[in-house]
């Protein structure tokens, strides 16, 4: 609220008060608000009723979500670590290295922590990689913060949830910082992707099912039968898995299952995130197949850690960045889905954010795509989310078919007659522009967004697996069932490329769609070309909207994954790598950014540095590089000289050019305005930390500064008088300074003459 003044000699000096009533370093009272696009549930709220205003004391517990930092660098790297003809293919970053150069900065992440308190929240919650900021607060400060009211609803269904009435609005000055303020509504509930029976009730026959476990389910030995993986020896051996899941689960039916197949026991780890509990509910089910069928994939993994968040936006997208910032799976799995419609756009690309450090990890995530066709909503066209993700894999669905040895015969794609029968999920994102892996494809259903699924397996509950749960044999099917068996055949793919010396797989699309255009195709994955549907999209030959590329054949797409390393492979030789050219610096803040062309042979670069011309001497400040960019950060006022060199097996190359520059910190106020005010004069005083020159803007109006006092003398110390005002009038003011290009301007001030 505003403060009034007292009337005060002009000899008195005062502290000027900010229109807004509130200090200027706050963001409390900060006018100018930014609308964050994509909260709105509008679809959930256009089929609700709405039912009353959200009780002013309810706690509340959202995040803020950060953007990513040199996306373009980003994006550059991810392309060329998936490139095999680049140096830069395999080689991932670790976590640190991920966060020191994509992350938000440090600064960014503690002004949104400043901001969350100002507006009366309580943070709960960090993470290492800065993109996510867990906070909480009662409804009254989250609607008087973000400028909109909560409301409850109620669903069709009867469930009741909470919604805003409009996006969520934050000052100007912070609203670069945030990428979306996740969890104002309660709207979406992630469901699985399965379809379960009772064995017990199934007879064994065909066509009912084709596997030799309880019920006709599929076993073990059968999946390996059927998918040719029997001359694969690779287990699993030496791999983490990862499991994303929103329910628990009871570890007897997991150790029944493993002894029912005489399957080692793999370990398994759970991971609680936000306060879950670990107790089985209503998708216990979801979470017990996916754990038994990674273990009859992949029997000697050394581990299964089994993620478990609650059904939220804020735990959704919680669970999947605690398994990017631990970093300790190569190959993730997800069963959970929500038609992309529902997320919301600043859900979704809160989430991208956490796959694309997935990826630049070398971690492969692979994901249910859905078990309702074409029809992932229900009732339109739809696909779902995180499958049609563009650095997440999805998982179509078939129906398997078995020739009378148990092995291979074909399959058709997953159509079960309608949405509720079930059918594998496939289609186009409204949201997701078409990948580049995907650009040069003739037949997919759409030439500019991302086309869904990637990848199938069987998922056909009348083909389906057989799994022990609540103390009992299940026949379970499901694009469930198919994208953790993806996860382990990875885990099989990574032993072995370990072995040969190579790096993880790591995000699976380029390598996959690679193989599926070259002349390895055919021999690699079985292709789906029968024109059954997924209730819109025919499968055709190739890549298709309704089974993507295949199923594995499961020995010879492992060759091409992991290829064996051969003992007489000659080394070629290796020399030194030219010098890198175009080098560049560029000043900032706190540091000098960096950029170079690539030299040819490199496969890292070393960084000099020196504080005059040609002293950069022989030690590098940064070695290991394999980007052709570098932020140095160096304090500010002193003039840097760099050269880079490149680096390989061979040795390192001759000095680049010289580049050369100047970080300085930017114009900024070092102190709070302060003035002395008379009947017909005002005299103001600021301060900065550059020279610069002075102009104040002053009107009666808050909304019209029409006059102007200045001066073009570039000083630290401002001072600037106004006169001829009138008596006992309220005046407002900005003040500005100027220098090099650079000006700041004040929050708007007033006072009050005597």
């Amino acid at each position: 609220m505003k403060v009034a003044l007292k009337l005060f000699p002009i000899s008195v000096l005062l502290l000027l008060v900010m229109a807004a009533g509130v200090p200027s370093s706050s963001w409390a009272g900060a006018t100018a608000k930014v609308r964050l696009a994509g909260h709105m549930p509008a679809r959930s709220i256009a089929n609700a009723k709405r039912l009353n205003r959200l009780p002013a004391a309810t706690q509340m517990r959202f995040s803020f979500t950060l953007p990513l930092r040199n996306q373009a660098e980003l994006n550059d790297l991810l392309k060329r670590m998936y490139d095999p003809s680049d140096p830069q293919y395999g080689h991932y970053l670790t976590g640190r290295q991920f966060t020191d150069r994509f992350a938000p900065s440090a600064a960014d992440y503690e002004a949104v922590k400043k901001y969350a308190k100002e507006i009366g929240l309580t943070i709960t919650g960090t993470h290492e990689n800065r993109t996510v900021l867990d906070v909480a607060g009662p409804a009254a400060a989250v609607e008087a913060a973000f400028e909109l009211q909560m409301h409850q609803y109620q669903a069709q269904s009867g469930r009741n949830f909470i919604a805003p009435d409009r996006d969520p609005g934050v000052p100007g000055a912070i609203a670069a910082c945030i990428n979306g303020v996740i969890g104002l509504d309660s709207a979406a509930k992630w469901r699985t992707h399965s379809h379960s029976t009772r064995a017990a009730g199934l007879p064994m026959a065909t066509p009912y099912q084709i596997g030799t476990g309880p019920g006709g389910g599929m076993t073990p030995k059968d999946i390996a039968a059927a998918y040719n993986l029997a001359p694969v020896t690779a287990t699993g051996t030496g791999q983490t898995l990862a499991l994303f899941q929103l329910d628990g689960y009871t570890p007897s039916d997991i150790a029944a299952y493993a002894r029912y197949y005489g399957l080692p026991t793999v370990p398994l780890q759970n991971v609680l995130v936000d306060g879950f509990s670990g107790a089985p509910g209503s998708g216990a089910g979801e979470v017990t197949l996916d754990i038994e069928l990674q273990m009859a994939m992949a029997p000697g993994a050394s581990r299964i850690i089994v993620y478990q968040g609650p059904n939220t936006t804020k735990g959704v997208l919680d669970t999947y960045n605690r398994i990017a910032t631990d970093n300790l799976a190569k190959q993730v799995s997800t069963s959970w889905g929500l038609s992309e419609g529902d997320s919301g756009s600043a859900f979704l690309s809160s989430e991208n954010a956490i796959f694309q450090q997935m990826a630049a990890q070398g971690q492969t995530i692979y994901a249910a795509a859905g078990d309702s066709g074409a029809y992932d909503n229900g009732s339109t066209l739809s696909v779902d989310d995180p499958a049609s993700q563009p650095y997440v894999v999805g998982v179509g669905g078939t129906r398997l078919y078995l020739d009378g040895s148990g092995a291979y015969s074909r399959e058709s794609t997953w159509n079960g007659g309608t949405v509720s029968g079930g059918a594998g999920g496939g289609g186009v994102s409204y949201f997701w522009p078409i990948p580049s892996w995907q650009q040069k494809l003739s037949n997919v259903a759409s030439s500019v967004m991302r086309n869904v699924p990637d990848v199938a397996l069987n998922a056909d509950p009348g083909t389906g697996y057989s799994i022990y749960f609540q103390g009992q044999w299940w026949i379970y099917g499901g694009t469930s069932c198919a994208a953790p068996l993806w996860a382990a055949f990875t885990a099989r793919v990574n032993q072995q490329r370990a072995t040969g010396g190579l790096s993880p797989l790591g995000f699976a699309n380029p390598t996959l769609y690679q193989l599926g255009t070259g002349s390895g195709y055919d021999t690699s994955f079985h292709d789906v070309a029968d024109s059954t549907t997924n209730l819109y999209y025919p499968a055709i030959t190739g890549y298709d909207n309704a089974t993507g590329w295949g199923s594995f054949n499961g020995a010879n797409l492992f060759t091409a994954l992991a290829p064996a390393s051969s003992s007489t492979t000659t080394t070629p030789t290796v020399s030194v790598p030219a010098a890198p050219t175009a080098l560049k610096a560029t000043a900032g803040n706190g540091y000098v950014a960096l950029s170079w062309s690539a030299a040819s042979g490199a496969t890292s670069y070393s960084v000099y540095r020196g504080t005059a011309p040609g002293q950069e001497g022989s030690t590098p400040v940064k070695t290991g590089l394999t980007t052709t960019s570098y932020t140095d950060s160096v304090p500010n006022g002193t003039t840097y000289y760099y050269k880079v060199s490149a680096v390989n097996s061979a040795g390192s190359s001759p000095f680049s050019n010289e580049a050369y520059a100047t970080p300085t910190a930017p114009l900024a106020f070092t102190g709070g305005l302060s003035g002395s005010i008379g009947t017909t004069i005002a005299q103001i005083q600021w301060y900065t930390n550059l020279p610069s020159n002075s102009v104040i803007r002053y009107g009666t109006s808050s909304g019209s500064l029409s006059k102007l006092v200045s001066s073009s003398a570039l000083v630290t110390s401002h001072v600037l008088k106004l006169s001829s005002l009138s008596r006992r009038t309220t005046y407002y003011f900005q003040a500005s300074s100027s220098a090099g290009g650079s000006t700041i301007t004040s929050g708007l001030y007033y006072f009050r003459t005597q």
